[in-house]
Order: structure tokens, then C-alpha cells, then sequence
């Protein structure tokens, strides 16, 4: 049941995280149980190594993304895959058309799309107005 769950694989990958949580949850109890019986020897005892073990904890989980890091630059290989931005892109555009169509946008939702509209609108103006503003000066002769 939990052989092939992700925690599990992470816990056999990152053994020392953990092992730091184990240690910090095991420091905080024993700062309780001072503070509880009223010792304050142990209960500063206990807080300081829960500090200790947390910044532990903290230093292996940095290490091990650094090492991560490393053995991914060295291969090139990375278990992102690349995503295809047009293809998305067109995937919204068809569903925000859809939903146009059936009428299952919000007011909110008609604003923002009207907004977008201008706004395409406007920089297609602009681009258009530069390019017929715009005359190539001839080159002074030397």
C-alpha cells in the first residue's frame, strides 16, 4: 500500500529529512515535558536542539536540491516536460469561445475579455500608425 507512494520514494531518496524531523519533533517533546515538570535546564535544553535539528533539517533539504540541481545539469536531463505554448494558447482561446457561446461567462470574466480585446486593438492601431509614419530616410552623401 505505501511502497510506491511518493513519500515513501522521497523518504528512501532523502533519508536525512526525515531523520531531522524525527530529531526536531523528539527535541520539542523534550522541551515540553521540562517545561511541563517545570525544569528549565531541560526545556532551554530541549529548544536549543530543536533549533539545532531543525536548521539540520534545513541544511539537508538545501543540500539535497543542490545536489539535485548538479546532477541534472551535468546529464541535461530534467523530468519537466517542455510545454507547447501555442498549443495551449489555443486550448484557452477555443474554450473561452465555447463558453461565449453557451453563455456560461461571469460578468467579470466579459470585462476582462473586453479589456483584452482593446487592448489588442490598441496596440494593432499603434503598430499600424508607426509603420505608416515611418520613412526611411536616404543616407547623406559623402
Amino acid at each position: 500500500m505505501f511502497g510506491d507512494s511518493k513519500i515513501v520514494k522521497k523518504m528512501k531518496e532523502e533519508p536525512l529529512v526525515p531523520l531531522g524531523v524525527g530529531l526536531t519533533v523528539c527535541a520539542l517533546l523534550y522541551a515540553a515535558w521540562g517545561l511541563h515538570y517545570k525544569n528549565i535546564q531541560q526545556a532551554q535544553r530541549g529548544m536549543r536542539g530543536r533549533v539545532i535539528m531543525q536548521g539540520l533539517t534545513v541544511c539537508a533539504l538545501v543540500g539535497y536540491g543542490v545536489f539535485k540541481t548538479k546532477d541534472t545539469s551535468q546529464t541535461g536531463q530534467t523530468n519537466m516536460r517542455p510545454i507547447n505554448w501555442d498549443k495551449l494558447e489555443r486550448e484557452a482561446q477555443e474554450a473561452e469561445a465555447l463558453d461565449l457561446a453557451k453563455g456560461n461567462v461571469s460578468p467579470t470574466m466579459e470585462k476582462l475579455i473586453a479589456q483584452a480585446k482593446r487592448e489588442r486593438e490598441e496596440k494593432a492601431k499603434s503598430v499600424i500608425a508607426k509603420s505608416i509614419f515611418v520613412q526611411e530616410v536616404p543616407e547623406p552623401k559623402k
